[in-house]
């Protein structure tokens, strides 16, 4: 036992400096991302930072685009996952309140430069080292996650009337980047404001709860005159 004890504890022991050692790379590679780039930052800079060898860093990240997405699902989580976790404990509050609160954030980290690049990557290395499914776990993924806990939390105690809860979160992320997202992404149009995300929001919003509140007079904040135009049709 005394063995396997030991054993367990230098494995232990390991995984623990290799975490350590992913964590230093991730960030000296966002600083250097920060100062240089995507397509001006290399794989030999932030080796030389770090103090190791490219064959160090290459056995932990074995591309550039791939570090590149790394760091900006970590840079995403840093910044909006704690609230994305919070979201069910306000599960009794005004939904559109809720909703209006963290679309804004979501959408504004959605359509930051390194998010966009990084979706371009994930889509171009989809395969390579399972980028996609990474990609996808980590960002949109945990926003899924977080909506469906909310969602269900708020059909329990009577905000929203929600039958498939899986489908109406899906629902839910699709509306909030449905007018931004793909313009930035492909990078046409015109610049995209705060004003305009602060709408973009508020309109997915109101098409979300015209759906799935379960009593309109219960939120008296949420009929807009889009939410109105859109329950004439229903």
């Amino acid at each position: 036992m005394s063995i396997n004890g030991e054993t367990g504890e230098t494995r232990q022991m390991a995984r623990v400096r290799t975490e350590t050692k992913r964590d230093a790379i991730l960030e000296t590679a966002t600083q250097v991302f920060k100062e240089r780039g995507l397509e001006g930052a290399s794989m030999s800079e932030i080796a030389k930072r770090l103090g190791g060898s490219k064959a160090t860093l290459y056995g932990y990240f074995p591309s550039k685009e791939e570090l590149f997405v790394h760091v900006a699902l970590r840079v995403a989580g840093q910044q909006i996952l704690a609230m994305l976790r919070a979201l069910q404990d306000r599960a009794a509050e005004d939904p559109r309140t809720v909703l209006v609160d963290v679309g804004k954030e979501l959408v504004g980290r959605v359509l930051a430069e390194d998010a966009t690049t990084a979706y371009r990557l994930a889509v171009s290395y989809g395969r390579v080292g399972n980028l996609g499914r990474i990609f996808y776990e980590s960002g949109p993924g945990k926003a899924i996650e977080a909506f469906t806990r909310y969602i269900e939390a708020a059909t329990a105690a009577g905000r929203l009337a929600v039958v498939d809860i899986d489908a109406a979160a899906h629902h839910l992320l699709a509306l909030l980047e449905s007018e931004m997202t793909y313009r930035r992404t492909l990078q046409f149009g015109d610049e995209i404001t705060r004003d305009a995300i602060d709408k973009s929001v508020g309109r997915a919003v109101d098409v979300f709860l015209a759906a799935y509140v379960a009593d309109p007079r219960s939120t008296p904040q949420m009929p807009s005159q889009h939410y109105r135009s859109v329950k004439k049709t229903t």
